[in-house]
């Protein structure tokens, strides 16, 4: 750059904000090294979303996404693709189904008029012990330490709890 396209000119104003102006008589090239070294001072990369490709400023190279949209985007092709995954697996199947039967229950209790705070609280407690049985078993499944009949014998023995539970 010649000096003629060097000339900043920085202003701040007089009051206590965190606002600063950038003036450039010339050429933007000023402006533009300027900001790339705030950026560069200030800890930032470039990236490049990998759900929209648009480019954008990120913390750290971790960021890989640009905003909720992408995240929610994300989020939804990675179910998509266990979905998928898992369609033709059985134990998935079986986990799913009755993960879905303790939750249904759940949810009707919690939306009928007359909830019952205790009896609720009694059954959130008792779906979470569920959900981390149920994962501790289904991870059995899949060492070969647990057959899979018998974790659809155990499910279908919670789905008689919850049963039990509902109507206690």
């Amino acid at each position: 750059m010649r000096d003629e396209e060097a000339a900043v000119e920085l202003w701040y104003p007089a009051l206590k904000r965190s606002f600063e102006y950038v003036v450039a008589s010339t050429s933007f090239l000023p402006v533009i090294a300027y900001y790339l070294h705030k950026i560069e001072e200030w800890g930032f990369v470039f990236q490049r979303c990998k759900v929209c490709g648009k480019d954008f400023l990120a913390r750290s190279r971790h960021n890989e996404l640009c905003s909720d949209k992408c995240r929610k985007k994300q989020a939804v092709e990675a179910k998509r693709e266990f979905d998928e995954r898992a369609k033709g697996d059985r134990l998935e199947q079986l986990y799913e189904a009755a993960y879905y039967y303790w939750y249904n229950r759940l949810r009707k209790l919690r939306r009928e008029k007359a909830a019952n705070p205790e009896k609720t609280a009694a059954m959130g407690e008792a779906f979470k012990a569920f959900r981390k049985e149920a994962v501790k078993r289904k991870w059995q499944v899949k060492r070969g330490e647990m057959k899979l009949t018998d974790f659809s014998s155990w499910l279908i023995a919670e789905q008689n709890e919850v049963d039990r539970l509902m109507d206690a």
